[in-house]
């Protein structure tokens, strides 16, 4: 008979976990229901095994999914009426495959069993979570609304994650065209030009000079076919390695805001997280310039970045939030300064920013679904380009011998 290794509570509210052998997880749900306990988790105990396999990964990282799911289960937890520290020992338990984020678990834990808030542990890992997400946390202790403030953070990293999402996968089919063109004309390269190559030879014809230049390619790849092909490999996967660390983002994020094509997608994706973060953090209690201290660091945009932090310190000289946008109009369109400028004389700014972010996280998936528009035709337009290059190269001699003979 297996058993089920659950995590429950009982009728006074505490948290309590053990094992229990049923004939299927239906019958442990219901033995556990006559006992009077509510089931917050309930899983089949393995049994063996290597412990690496069970645990998952021996290295990780926490993952926006993850982050979404712990603000999420943490806050209804906690609504349940269960303590801080009975919620962080739940998510450790339940999250046993996730070694990173047990990891911080962890550390949580200790830090409240120590005295200290449960920010702390989290923001001794900024390489996983944000300053926005210690930043809310702060705030949700501090003013006793710490289940209030998760549902913010968890809709704020929903959407984040939604927009992240839309973005990656409207960029997938271009990168996968280009990667398969890339690999075809290697191959060419390598294996197909050169036997022709060796046929033009033999026949002392004159190759035209587009021939000639693919064939000089040709016999530089094809001196080291296994080097040639690694050496392409190698190149894609330093791409996808800069790419993907802090530094590679920072400037593929600088030289998008430059290009024509997307600069406009890069400024409402930079609107709408700039509005969404501070509408959160106003909604949460925090001070308009701390706000500010957060959303220059959160916003994501190193352009925007610079000028948050210079209208941070003229908030701090008393200037109001609508004059800052009217000094940078280039950065902060009149409508977003006109529907702050009525939100500040109003008392309705939260409001206000909602409106801001939807209105652009909408002009953000219209512009992305323009530009997937108009890049398929021009990748195709690029490769017939490439391939009818190729095929001209090895025509043109072949209709040479073709007309010697003749």
């Amino acid at each position: 008979m297996p058993t089920f290794i659950y995590h429950a509570l009982d009728p006074d509210g505490s948290g309590k976990q053990g094992e229990i052998q049923a004939s299927d997880r239906k019958a442990a749900m219901a033995a556990l229901a006559k006992d009077g306990l509510t089931v917050i988790s309930l899983r089949e105990k393995k049994a063996g095994g290597s412990r690496v396999f069970q645990t998952g990964r021996v290295f990780g990282r926490v993952t926006a999914l993850d982050r979404i799911l712990l603000t999420s289960h943490l806050a209804s937890i906690i609504t349940a009426g269960v303590s801080l520290s009975e919620a962080i020992d739940i998510l450790i338990y339940n999250n046993q495959k996730r070694p990173a984020l047990r990891k911080v678990l962890e550390e949580a834990r200790r830090s409240l069993e120590e005295g200290r808030p449960l920010s702390s542990a989290f923001e001794a890992h900024p390489e996983h979570f944000s300053p926005l997400f210690v930043g809310l946390l702060k705030v949700g202790e501090a003013s006793g609304t710490l289940e209030e403030t998760l549902q913010s953070l968890e809709g704020q990293l929903f959407r984040d994650y939604e927009l992240t999402r839309k973005v990656r996968a409207a960029t997938m089919y271009p990168a996968v065209l280009l990667a398969a063109s890339g690999g075809i004309i290697v191959l060419l390269l390598t294996f197909v030009l050169p036997r022709l190559a060796a046929s033009f030879g033999d026949s002392n014809l004159r190759l035209p000079f587009v021939t000639r230049v693919l064939v000089d390619a040709s016999n530089a790849l094809a001196a080291n076919k296994l080097l040639s092909i690694g050496a392409f490999v190698l190149a894609a996967a330093a791409a996808l390695w800069f790419f993907g660390n802090p530094t590679g983002k920072r400037y593929l994020a600088r030289m998008l805001s430059r290009l024509p094509i997307s600069k406009e997608l890069v400024r409402q994706l930079a609107l709408a997280r700039f509005a969404r973060t501070l509408k959160n953090l106003i909604k949460s209690g925090v001070p308009l310039v701390q706000g500010f201290d957060i959303v220059a660091v959160s916003v994501g945009n190193e352009d925007y970045r610079a000028e948050i932090s210079d209208m941070r310190e003229e908030l701090r000289k008393g200037l109001s939030l609508a004059e800052g946008f009217r000094k940078r109009e280039h950065y902060f369109p009149r409508l977003v300064t006109s529907l702050v400028s009525v939100g500040e004389k109003t008392g309705t700014l939260e409001k206000s920013l909602d409106t801001i972010s939807v209105f652009y996280e909408k002009e953000a998936e219209r512009t992305l679904n323009s530009l997937v528009t108009l890049l398929e035709p021009l990748l195709l337009l690029i490769m017939g380009f490439v391939v009818g290059t190729i095929a001209i190269s090895v025509l043109l001699p072949i209709y040479q011998m073709i007309s010697q003979v003749r």
